[in-house]
């Protein structure tokens, strides 16, 4: 019997007692490969060809040495057998990198006395030294200010979206698109028309609940469908298509648009005429717009049962003032749960059997589980709601025979939103089959105070090229996520580098996040001045090419979002979280392609400088005399 009892251990991690979930099969392969066999090396724009000239830049090698040698207490090993039993540092490189006879090898010696390859591979040595003698092996740990470029041979041998089930749906090309945010998901800033936002209402649920008990604050069930039926048009999906040249688009949506078809009796929402199984319920007339100008779509469970993450996105806004709590619902009340669960198993049935019968079959290429878990939820928890919600979509059946389409329940591509955390899905995704699953991240830099704070015009001038290098050092954080759990989709991404946009911490004003945090980044002048000045218009089009050219690395992109209504247009701010605005301006065909040549190149930082400076700052200039660092080796 303990032999047994042995066996049965082996063959599967035991379930905690009162984790709902089925436990994995430690038999079962896991995704990625194991942190210590992860390669830091260098960036691609540094190598033999350029890197002679560029060593003679002080202000390179110096750079260099900044973000290197002060790391993990300025020691690094070289896990190499000839090096077993030895420690170096900076200023102690191993002997033999330097010239013969030499007593002593520090860095500047050892970029002096080697060329070309051999300097390269001596460096790519540096660097994995660094990254191997860290701590975690966080993602962090191979960015160097942008020079580290992170890798995984033996898994990541091409890019991610070229093995993509669905790349022949798109031509053989990453996912290019864009959010349909504020349709059926509102959100005050997005659609600042459609009501009165402030203490009353907030999102669509308090929308809803004032206009089906009378419209005391305005909101109409009418206005709600009109607006489902008339914002977007069939010109939008042909101009996406065609104009912009793109081949997908996400959709959100809410739990309560598919709760009838669930079995979900309560519900606050208001709702359209149609049962969601009718072609003319207005999601499917959305998607039949989107099927005729030849797009792909991702489904979004943008909103669940007693919202994911308590922010005006999911539908159902909080109004704790702890951050920490939202989402705590909807993770540990066991009816909030099965709700969820009953949704996603439906939308998945319609996905499957319902929308090929409507002649949308051919359209949707991933569905997403659900939108942004609250960053502080317990993540083993959310990881194990989509084992949960994986095994029981891929163990369904069709009622009948199946309706001709891409997929079928056990190969529909599932997204799983890595709810803002990286380092943890690490560990967290083992012993499970995750066949045609892919994970989403979202990368904003308008929420965060280290991100927004800046009062004055030369600090916006440092923020934006701070930003510019990050989008580069994406490329680290998102292969150590394919190398190490799932291949990744960015599902949404803007230009936007402060939360000035009316309402974009959502309403009521009194009760925004602490990270809306008044630093000055709104200060007189800013986005009215930097819409039209050709030194904005250059940058923002350098971080919008950045951002790209990183994630089409992997899956591919969703720009949140297509449009702001009339109203959200005149706010300035809107040019950076509005594609269609932005286009043409900031972000320009070829995608990925720009001025400074993707990331071969990065961006020198100029100073903040003090809003009591008396040192000013032309709006129009065109460059700070050292904006470029140019890694092709030509100027900095």
């Amino acid at each position: 019997m303990r032999s047994l009892a042995f066996l049965a251990l082996c063959s599967a991690a035991a379930a905690h007692p009162f984790n709902q979930y089925k436990a994995q099969n430690l038999h079962q392969k896991s995704v990625g490969m194991p942190l210590s066999d992860l390669k830091c090396n260098m960036m691609a724009g540094v190598n033999a060809s350029n890197i002679d000239t560029l060593k003679l830049d002080p202000k390179f090698t110096g750079e260099i040495a900044k973000y290197t040698c002060g790391t993990d207490r300025g020691i690094f090993v070289l896990q190499r057998p000839e090096y077993e039993g030895l420690t170096f540092s900076c200023a102690d490189f191993p002997l033999d990198w330097c010239a013969t006879g030499s007593k002593t090898c520090d860095y500047a010696k050892m970029f002096n006395d080697n060329k070309k390859q051999d300097l390269m591979d001596k460096i790519d040595l540096w660097f994995e030294g660094v990254f191997n003698s860290s701590i975690e092996k966080h993602p962090a740990d191979c960015t160097f200010d942008a020079y580290g470029a992170m890798s995984c041979p033996e898994i990541h041998k091409d890019d991610a979206w070229k093995t993509a089930p669905w790349v022949k749906y798109i031509n053989n090309e990453p996912i290019r698109g864009v959010n349909i945010g504020g349709l059926f998901v509102l959100e005050p800033w997005i659609n600042p028309s459609l009501a009165k936002w402030g203490d009353d209402i907030r999102d669509q649920l308090t929308y809803s609940q004032d206009a089906l008990s009378g419209g005391k604050h305005g909101c109409s069930a009418d206005k709600l469908k009109d607006h489902w039926a008339t914002w977007y048009t069939q010109d939008d999906f042909d101009d996406i298509k065609n104009k912009k040249q793109l081949n997908t688009v996400r959709l959100p949506l809410g739990w309560w648009y598919f709760a009838e078809g669930a079995g979900i009796k309560e519900n606050p929402y208001v709702v359209p005429d149609q049962n969601i199984t009718d072609p003319k319920h207005p999601i499917n007339a959305v998607l039949q717009m989107i099927h005729k100008a030849g797009l792909k779509v991702v489904i979004d469970l943008h909103g669940a049962p007693c919202s994911q993450n308590g922010l005006d996105n999911s539908g159902n806004k909080s109004m704790s003032t702890n951050e920490d709590e939202w989402g705590e619902t909807w993770l540990y009340e066991k009816q909030c749960m099965d709700d969820t669960h009953a949704v996603l198993e439906f939308m998945a049935e319609w996905i499957v059997e319902i929308l090929p019968k409507q002649g949308v079959n051919d359209t949707v290429i991933m569905f997403e589980l659900v939108n942004e878990p609250w960053v502080f939820s317990d993540i083993s928890l959310v990881r194990d709601f989509y084992f949960y919600m994986l095994n029981t979509i891929r163990a369904k059946t069709c009622k009948g025979d199946c309706p001709s389409s891409y997929w079928t329940y056990k190969t529909l591509p599932l997204l799983f939103h890595d709810a803002f955390r990286h380092f943890d899905w690490a560990w967290l995704l083992r012993h499970y089959d995750l066949t045609n699953v892919f994970m989403d991240t979202h990368l904003y830099h308008a929420f965060n105070i280290a991100d927004i704070a800046s009062d004055n015009e030369g600090c916006d001038r440092q923020k934006i090229t701070i930003t510019e290098n990050i989008a580069c050092q994406y490329d680290g954080l998102l292969m150590f996520k394919h190398c190490t759990s799932l291949p990744v989709f960015v599902g949404e991404w803007s230009l936007a580098v402060d939360n000035c946009m009316g309402f974009l911490n959502g309403s009521p004003v009194s009760k925004q996040s602490k990270n809306n945090w008044n630093a000055g980044q709104c200060h007189k002048g800013g986005a009215a001045q930097h819409v039209d000045s050709p030194w904005w218009q250059e940058h923002y089009n350098n971080f919008a090419n950045r951002q790209i050219y990183t994630f089409e690395r992997q899956l591919g992109w969703t720009f949140w979002t297509w449009k702001v209504d009339e109203v959200g247009q005149k706010d300035p701010n809107s040019n950076f979280w509005s594609f269609s605005q932005a286009f043409g301006k900031y972000i320009t065909l070829p995608y990925g392609e720009g001025y400074m040549g993707g990331c071969d190149m990065l961006e020198s930082v100029p100073d903040c400088i003090e809003s009591n400076s008396n040192k000013t700052i032309t709006k129009d200039d065109r460059f700070f005399a050292t904006d470029l660092r140019n890694m092709k080796g030509r100027h900095w």
